[in-house]
This record gives structure tokens, sequence and C-alpha cells, in this order.
């Protein structure tokens, strides 16, 4: 098994260079996800269209006439599958632009009027006698590339300082950034127009009937001796055709017209005169023993990610995608998952219906099967088809083995995109942590929703299922982390800790948690859900025999000051809960800048009115230190980890913490030291004066029930012990 998973990744990293994992290819993934809805519209107006019941069939027929299958159906394909090139072709380069206007803030250009530029590049491709034959499916491959090739071409003319087009339009920026690219623009389209005329002029056909004919070509009839070998041909060119975005089975749709429906016609005129079919490979024997699930025998890669996938995304697609797939519909696996120039599963794609082709073919061959002599409608599911197709159960047999060997072929691939889809969000993961913790804001004031790449849409799906976890409460907890008197070993409070385990991504940093929170303007209803759930926890651990003078401080952020009814909120969930006032504290983060001459000191004075102590977290790193204690107002510092995690060896560090004792005293202020994590730095500390500490030396963060326990076994031991200098340190219980 290691070897066949190394095999496969030494496959994936031939077949991947460099553009593969260019902010190009990412474009065109962004495209296929674009045309998702469509995709699955189409391919359930396909089904309706086409379900092999003929109950059904019958019922239809009955309530909607002869042409029913032309009514709602056919629109609904007409207005996806039939057109599916262009949102993909505008897909593509809008999100081209948008990696463009991210790198160069100061030079964007129109999103829109680019898309128009790709789109009218795209269609001047097309055979002018039937466009609209070729905007579906079919033209998906000249789609990429025109949208692709325009738009890297517009982009580089529009730096071309001779061409840009200064004209400012009151008001609208837009109309300014459309402006100053329209000469780019224009060259472009004419550029994509000169191709198109030079290809009809030169070999008499569009862009989009070259390839055809290009394709077409190394797997004329002509070329070999035998149906396997023509069949093999067949089959490796029509996937690879798929594979880049060609429709594969209408490409070759001629080569299946001239070749197979002959070798049909020649097997029925032998079985009637008595003789033995002459040809084994058929088309009947590819639909019914290769192409089962569509493609790519795609119902096996939707099995192998059914039971290998521990990626949350991949299994939700496959489940969606399955009830098609079983009607041989697989369009929405090829573009949802991807599986088109998805470079993971280029070789199992190939692969997989080249050995089945083969497989079935000797065992037709061998006599373990009957040749399959009726062709089914192609929506019969499997397992059923290869009994009709054949009279016989072996037909069902070799369909269901043949299931089982594409499967096995598929799972260490299913495995590695596992893996590099894991890496790929562990890595926007930690870039949106980066981001988070950094107080810059885009354009819109925002940190990360409006960012239009991968991290930003990671923060768009952790803030919409944020939302939605607020209101079910599943995965979203609070955690406690003791504060604890070095002079008694006394545990005398606690912060409380948002946390949240998403049901894909996993643990979710607390810094994204706020700034996404913020991002989307919910940080208040985040901000009392945090508060009710620390009062309830609180009220419990009282009732269980936690003194009263223990404090449960909870962390609000600067937007949250933004409300002046905040005060009223948070006396009222104290008082919901029978509280006494010094059993809640509130905690503001001092790197977040504060306007002292604004709302915050409203808020803050009334919190302060209500007998909330009020403390400063992570001082020592922020905006103003001594400006907050000049207008707010404040009962305890929280020195940050700057400070105190090098107290031991930085001399200035020292200096820094002896100034802010020495400040504290004289202002009253109570001190605690943040993220104390060895007997040195607690020595250290109380020789300056320090004596209240938090860190994992003590405890890392509890669940309620765990902090309560601690907090109760280390103030009976700190009673029984006295009055003592930093007791021995005593690890919370597992």
């Amino acid at each position: 098994m290691a070897q066949s998973r190394g095999l496969v990744e030494r496959l994936y990293s031939w077949l991947t260079p460099a553009w593969v994992v260019s902010p190009t290819m990412q474009a065109v993934r962004n495209g296929f996800l674009l045309c998702l809805p469509l995709v699955v519209a189409g391919a359930l107006a396909v089904l309706c269209n086409n379900l092999p019941l003929p109950g059904y069939q019958d019922a239809m027929l009955y309530l909607f006439g002869p042409n029913w299958r032309q009514g709602l159906f056919a629109l609904v394909w007409q207005g996806s599958f039939g057109v599916l090139s262009l949102p993909m072709v505008i897909g593509i380069s809008y999100n081209l632009v948008l990696v463009h206007n991210q790198e160069n803030p100061l030079a964007p250009i129109s999103p829109a009027m680019a898309c128009g530029v790709a789109l009218a590049a795209f269609m001047v491709l097309l055979p002018p006698e039937d466009m609209l034959g070729y905007v579906g499916v079919q033209g998906l491959f000249v789609g990429i590339l025109a949208s692709v090739t325009a738009t890297r071409l517009l982009l580089r003319l529009v730096t071309v300082k001779a061409l840009e087009m200064q004209i400012y339009s009151e008001g609208s920026a837009s109309a300014s950034q459309a402006f100053a690219s329209l000469v780019a623009g224009l060259l472009t389209l004419f550029v994509f127009a000169a191709i198109g005329i030079g290809f009809r002029a030169s070999f008499g056909l569009s862009v989009q009937e070259a390839i055809r004919e290009l394709v077409l070509f190394p797997v004329r009839f002509e070329f070999f001796h035998d149906m396997l070998s023509t069949g093999i041909a067949y089959v490796f060119v029509t996937h690879v055709c798929w594979f880049f975005g060609l429709h594969g089975t209408n490409v070759l749709d001629p080569l299946t017209r001239d070749i197979f429906e002959a070798a049909t016609q020649a097997n029925l005129l032998a079985q009637a005169q008595g003789l033995p079919p002459p040809h084994i490979v058929t088309k009947t024997l590819l639909d019914i023993f290769v192409f089962m699930g569509g493609a790519g025998t795609s119902i096996c890669l939707l099995a192998a990610i059914l039971i290998a996938s521990h990626n949350h995304g991949s299994c939700r697609m496959a489940k969606i995608s399955i009830a098609p797939g079983l009607f041989n519909i697989n369009e929405i696996v090829l573009f949802g998952l991807p599986v088109i120039l998805n470079p993971v599963f280029l070789v199992p794609f190939l692969l997989v219906p080249l050995v089945l082709t083969l497989v079935s073919f000797l065992a037709i061959r061998w006599g373990f099967v009957p040749l399959p002599t009726v062709a089914p409608d192609w929506t019969t599911p499997p397992i059923l088809g290869g009994l009709l197709a054949t009279q016989s159960v072996a037909g069902s047999l070799l369909q269901a083995f043949n299931l089982a060997l594409g499967t096995s072929i598929y799972l260490p691939f299913v495995r590695l995109s596992d893996r590099l889809k894991s890496e790929r969000q562990n890595a926007a993961k930690q870039k949106l942590l980066e981001i988070a913790c950094n107080n810059a804001v885009g354009p819109s004031g925002k940190k990360c929703l409006d960012r239009d790449d991968e991290v930003g849409a990671l923060a768009r799906i952790l803030a919409h299922e944020l939302e939605i976890a607020m209101k079910t409460g599943e995965g979203l907890f609070l955690e406690y982390q003791p504060l604890v008197d070095g002079r008694s070993g006394r545990v005398v409070g606690a912060e409380a800790l948002v946390r949240w385990k998403h049901p894909v991504f996993g643990p979710v940093p607390a810094p994204v948690i706020i700034a996404i929170s913020e991002d989307g303007e919910f940080i208040r209803t985040l901000g009392l859900w945090v508060l009710n759930e620390a009062c309830a926890e609180r009220a419990r651990w009282h009732d269980e025999g936690l003194a009263a003078d223990f404090k449960t401080s909870v962390n609000l952020s600067a937007r949250q000051l933004d409300d002046e009814s905040l005060p009223e909120k948070v006396a009222q969930c104290r008082d919901y809960y029978h509280l006494s006032t010094p059993m809640i504290g509130i905690e503001v983060t001092e790197s977040v800048a504060l306007d002292p001459d604004a709302l915050h000191n409203q808020v803050l004075n009334s919190l302060h009115d209500h007998g909330f102590a009020i403390s400063i977290d992570d001082f020592g790193m922020g905006h103003s230190s001594l400006v907050y204690l000049k207008y707010f107002p404040v009962d305890v510092l929280k020195i940050d980890k700057v400070l105190s995690k090098d107290v031991t060896s930085s001399k200035i560090s020292e200096e820094v913490i002896t100034t802010i004792v020495k400040l504290c005293r004289a202002l009253k202020i109570k001190i605690v030291v943040e993220f104390v994590e060895n007997q040195e730095q607690i020595d250290c500390l109380h020789a300056l004066g320090c004596h209240v500490y938090q860190g994992y030396f003590f405890s890392p963060p509890l669940r309620g029930d765990g902090m309560l326990a601690y907090a109760l076994r280390m103030n009976a031991a700190a009673d029984a012990r006295g009055y003592a200098y930093m007791a021995p340190h005593e690890p919370p219980a597992e």
C-alpha cells in the first residue's frame, strides 16, 4: 500500500508542472465552480427526460403529450448545458482580473469589461454558421483557451502606457477603469478576430472545427487492423477530450457512426444468418461495461470517494453526484470535484476505462460472458444494464467486477487528493490566521471577507457557518484559562475563551473567529453568546461551591463597544443568572485601538459604574498603552507575552515590567502576567512585584467541568497549606 501511494505521488509530481498550480489554473477551477449550479440543473433535466422507468415514461406521455421531452426539461437543459461555455468564459476572465486587481490595487481594470472582451474573443473563434451549436459543453475547451488567452493578452496590453486612455468619469470608478483599458480591449478582440479569419482562410475550418478534426485524425478506422485496438483508441481519445474540457462523445460521434454502428450491424447480420458475431468491441459493450456512471467510469470514482475520502467537501460532492451517476450522468462530478483539468485524477480517469475495456473484451472472448446483443437505454443503471444487454446474470457479474476493479484503481488517487486538499486548506487557514492577527484592513474596511482569493473564500465559508453555529451551538463552546495567585496558590479567576471546532476545517483559532465576526458584522451577537455562556457557567460553579470572589472575565472587541446599550445588556445577563458583580469581569484587548473621545469611553465608564472590573488584555504590545490608563477606567492590566516570555533573559523587558508595576501601584491597578510557562519566570516576576499569573505552567484552557474541578482542588490545597509563596505546581486532572 505504501509503495502504491508513493507511485501515485510520483505520478502526480511528474504531471504537475508549475502552471497547474498557477493563478490561471485557479481561475479555471473557479470557473468550473461558477458553472456548478448550471451543471446540476442540466444533469437533473437530462435525468428527468431520460429516466428509464416504463411507468414514468408512460405517465409523462399521458400528462404532457408526445412532445413532452421538448418541454420544461428541454428548456432547462438549453439554459444550462446548452450555453455552459459562456459562463465558463466569464468566470475564468473574472477571476483572472480579480487576481490582477489584487496584485495591482493602484491600476485596476474593469472585470465586467474584461469578461465582455473574453466572451467576444470566444465567439469570433466559433463557426459563424453554427455559433449556438458550440456555446454548450462541446465548446468548452475553446472557451477555456479563449478566456485565458484573451484575458492574459488584455492584462498585458493594459500595462502599455501608450495604449492607456485616462478619462475621468465623475461618480463612476468602473467607467474610468473601462476607458483606461478601452484600446487594449479593442486590440485583443481584433487579434482574435484575425486568428478566426486566418484559420478559415487557411484550412477552411473554424478554430473549433479544426480542433475537432485534429482529435479525430489519429483514431480513424483505417489506421487499425482490429476492433480491439480501435476500441482502445476510441476510449483513450474520448477521455483525453473530456479531461481537457471537450465533449468527447460528441467530438467522436462520426467515429461512432462510421465504425461502431457498422460493427453492430455486422453482428446483427451474422446473428440472423446463424453465424457467430464477428466483432466483440461494439458501442454497446463500451456503454454497458466501460462507461458506467459516465466518462471515466465515474461511478467508481464516486464509490472510492465515499469509501476512502475524509474531505467533507469531496464526500458531499459524491453524495450529490451518486444519484445522477447511477443513471450514467456524471457532469456534476466532472465539473464539481473537478475532474476536468485536475492532474490528480488524470491517470485513473484515463486508465480505468482502458483497463475495463480490455477486461470486458477478454471476459467475452473467453466465453465467461455472452456478447451484449441488446442495447438498453443509455440511462439504465449498472448491474441491471449488464443483465438486459447480455440476457444473462453473467453480464451483471462482469459489471460488478469492473466496478470493484475501477474503484480500487481510483482509491489511492482519492487519498492523494485528500492530502493535497488538506495541505491547501491548512495553508489557507495559516494565512487567514496571520491576516486576523494583523490590524490592517482592506479598502472596504474588512480584514478577510472581501479578499478575492482562497483565503477570502475560506473566510466567507467560516463566517456563514459560524452564524449557523451560534444558533445551533454545534461545535461552538468556551474554555477557561485559570488565573493563579502565586503567593497563595489559589485560583482567583479565569478568562473565558471562545472556541469553535468546525466539522470540516477542525479547530478555528480565536483571532480568526473574532476577525470574521467583525467583518461579517455579527460580533455583537457572538459577544452576547459568549457572555451568556460564561454567566451560565459561572452560576453553575457558584452552585457547586466556587467562592463568590472568583472572577470570570469576558473579552469585548472594539466593535462591541460601539453599542451604547452594551452595559445594560451585560447587567441584564448578570442579573438573569443571579450573579454578584465581582463574579464577572470585562477584558478589552489593548492591541485594538480605542478612541478615548468617542463612544468607547462612555461605554467602558458605564460598565465600570455598573460594578464590572475592567481589564486591559495584552498590555504592552498595542497602540497607546499609557493613553488607555489616562482616559479609560482600568482595574487590571494583563502584561503580554512580548514582555513576560523573556523577562529572565532580557534586561529591557525586566525594566519595562518594573516601570509598569510602579505605575500600577500608584494608580491602584492590579497586575496579571500572561504566558507564564516556567518556575524561573515566576521567581523573576515575583521579585518584580507581580503575583497573579496566567499560563500553561499552571494549566492550559479547560472546559467548564475541568475548570471547576481544578479551581476547587487548588483552592482546597491552598487553604489547607496556608499562606506560602508559590506553592508547588499541581497540573489539572486529566
